[in-house]
């Protein structure tokens, strides 16, 4: 049976690592010695060898991968840059598992970007890996429906739930190598990673817009906002009737809190302070005893602040 070295260590990577060691394939685990303790939680007991490495280009990798000799590399949700002459290694080529849409959303960040823009429809995309990020041939293409209240929690299940479907599409193309020269996949865009200034909310944005990046953020991160200088996490909004007034004004109604957007009204159903507790709107508005026309900001209003640079973990 063929061997493929799998590089990556997240729950889509052992759903889809179940599947080809339920189909037996000669599996082999690889990952960087740094990344440990991240793999050991998802990944240490299935029935599959490791090597550990202590750098991408380092010779242990390298070493290693001769010792395999792998007929083909899998790489599933993999936080490193896979070296060329790492990838040049597998007797019959490299792919790579995409969750989102390609090549529309080239991204590392591909639980958050889909949600965030909005889409309606997502895919599973599984690529020739390249020198270039996200831009190989594409071999197979999985696509889902995702629905109006889908958050970054439920996108990243759904994948996780399609797995054993990619890897069974894929299964054939291993079986019977060479892979083919597979589906060119022309323009598209590049998404950075999220920094931390992506969480936070414009009210200057649409309704659709700012629940969008709500949905987005739930539940890994929390979309962020000011209220009285101080961080809070929005959590589920959903659209309401109403004008609205001037962006980032709350308004309560029957006891429920309302925020204006740039075209309309959305009430905050969830809201979290992140050292106090999590909170229905009213009960927030009850606890924080809010008024009615407070505001909420943008981090912006606060001035510059060199730790929204950073990246989300």
């Amino acid at each position: 049976m063929r061997s493929i070295a799998v590089f990556g260590y997240s729950r889509l990577t052992r759903a889809c690592v179940e599947a080809l060691i339920r189909w037996g394939y000669r599996v082999k685990l690889f990952c960087p010695s740094g990344d440990r303790g991240l793999f050991d939680g998802l990944m240490t007991d299935l029935s599959a060898p490791v090597a550990y490495f202590d750098g991408m280009d380092g010779d242990e990798l390298a070493e290693a991968m001769d010792a395999f000799q792998p007929d083909f590399l899998l790489s599933i949700i993999f936080n490193h840059r896979i070296p060329d002459h790492i990838l040049e290694r597998p007797r019959f080529g490299a792919v790579n598992v995409h969750p989102a849409p390609l090549p529309a959303f080239r991204t590392a960040n591909a639980w958050f970007w889909p949600l965030r823009r909005g889409v309606t429809r997502s895919e599973i995309v599984v690529h020739h890996m390249t020198r270039e990020w996200d831009r190989g041939n594409i071999l197979v293409r999985v696509s889902f429906k995702l629905n109006a209240a889908e958050t970054q929690g439920t996108y990243t299940a759904k994948v996780i739930s399609h797995a054993a479907t990619v890897m069974g599409r894929l299964d054939p193309l291993l079986r019977s190598p060479p892979l083919p020269a597979g589906e060119p996949q022309g323009e598209g865009r590049y998404y950075p990673a999220v920094k931390l200034l992506d969480l936070f909310i414009d009210f200057q944005d649409s309704t659709a817009s700012v629940e969008a990046l709500v949905r987005a953020c739930n539940p890994q991160h929390g979309a962020q906002a000011i209220f009285r200088k101080t961080n809070i996490e929005v959590s589920e909004a959903a659209f309401a009737e109403g004008e609205p007034e001037a962006p980032g004004t709350i308004r309560i109604r029957d006891g429920r809190p309302l925020v204006s957007c740039a075209d309309g009204l959305l009430e905050l159903r969830v809201l979290k302070e992140p050292y106090e507790g999590v909170f229905s709107g009213e009960r927030f508005v009850r606890f924080y005893r809010v008024e009615d026309g407070e505001m909420l900001h943008h981090i912006s209003a606060l001035g510059d602040d060199e730790r929204l640079r950073g990246f989300v973990g």
